[in-house]
């Protein structure tokens, strides 16, 4: 039976923050808009720590599929769609989209995104407003989180009330829910209801133009799956990961990392530069194991679901595929899944990218 939540959308962890830790802070004051804030300049500037870019390199240059945001897929039979790696953000560098996409997305057959935002009728409205046990934790039973201590502890807890302003929100929440809560970016704070995000503006184009959209899971997929009391031990390895990206010392000039990393296409160095960042956090053991839980979900359980939910899109042909970044490369990404499947996957060429 699937839980009814408010929002489930899930997103990706920061990549890159710096590995300094701090002391706690409230009402995490310390992501402002101006902390949030990235310019051209700043992401042109950004780079990784100068001992480690080499190692990154090298990996991401091993890394099936690792650099490239726009990808042609032909199906068997021959049709032709188009696959682009997302980023969940409303900053103006990453709504900066690239002509082709646009013009793909205003062209398609249909655009294809995780989840469709919108609800399909009045009854999922209402389910989407209510607050379920998935999210909140009964009031009699205690979901005080010793897993998460120290500096941690102290980040999600001001994240908590960050976003409820109410210093009871943080045990209220289950597992689950403060998961779901700690997946979105709090650099959206500042812009929620007012200004989309990117995959929100590739639905902006595809509504202007008539296209329809379908989404590739339930919009309430996340926390009816990970909410399962046999998944709370995945629920607290990615509400683990998330939180170690709200570190305060070097947020500004990681997000500046990250965004130049996207914007040049570099994803298979995202992805090993965020596994370097936690293994720094918790020790090499401790962050494959999290890794492990976290990373087996988000990406690996749901790019197999992916996969079978967007191929008949894909034979048909014209379809724009939307996906988080971190879902393309590897050998679990989607591009190699397929290419398994007997599709053709070539990389489209995007200016300011990487070669």
């Amino acid at each position: 039976m699937r839980h009814k939540a408010r929002k489930g959308l899930p997103g990706l962890v920061l990549a890159g923050l710096l590995m300094i830790w701090a002391a706690p802070l409230a009402a995490q004051d310390w992501i402002t808009p101006e902390a949030c804030r990235v310019t051209r300049e700043d992401a042109d500037q950004a780079s990784l720590p100068a001992d480690l870019e080499p190692k990154v390199n090298v990996e991401a240059a091993a890394m099936a599929y690792g650099t490239g945001r726009l990808w042609k897929i032909t199906a068997p039979e021959g049709k032709v769609s188009h696959i682009w790696a997302s980023f969940h953000s409303s900053d103006p560098l990453i709504l900066d989209l690239p002509p082709q996409v646009t013009l793909f997305v205003q062209q398609a057959q249909v655009l294809v995104l995780e989840s469709d935002p919108r609800a399909a009728d009045r009854q999922e409205l209402e389910e989407r407003s209510l607050q379920a046990g998935v999210w909140l934790a009964p009031q009699d039973i205690p979901w005080d989180k010793p897993w998460l201590t120290g500096d941690l502890r102290a980040w999600a807890t001001a994240r908590s009330l960050a976003i409820f302003h109410d210093e009871d929100a943080f045990a209220a929440l289950t597992d689950a829910g403060l998961a779901a809560y700690l997946l979105l970016d709090p650099c959206e704070d500042f812009a929620a209801g007012a200004l989309p995000v990117q995959d929100q503006r590739l639905l902006l184009h595809a509504h202007e133009a008539g296209v329809p959209v379908q989404g590739l899971e339930d919009w309430d997929a996340f926390l009816a799956e990970v909410g399962q009391p046999e998944q709370r031990e995945t629920a607290q390895a990615i509400a683990l990961v998330q939180t170690s990206s709200l570190n305060p010392d070097g947020f500004t000039s990681a997000r500046a990392s990250a965004f130049r990393l996207y914007r040049e296409g570099r994803l298979g160095a995202m992805m090993i530069w965020d596994r370097i960042y936690l293994q720094a956090i918790f020790g090499k053991d401790e962050a494959a194991r999290l890794s492990d839980l976290a990373r087996g979900y988000m990406i690996g359980e749901r790019n197999q679901r992916f996969l079978k939910a967007m191929r008949s899109s894909l034979d048909a042909g014209g379809a724009v595929v939307a996906v988080g970044a971190f879902h393309l490369p590897g050998t679990d990404g989607l591009l190699s899944g397929l290419a398994a499947l007997g599709y053709r996957v070539e990389r489209v060429p995007v200016a300011g990218e990487a070669p």
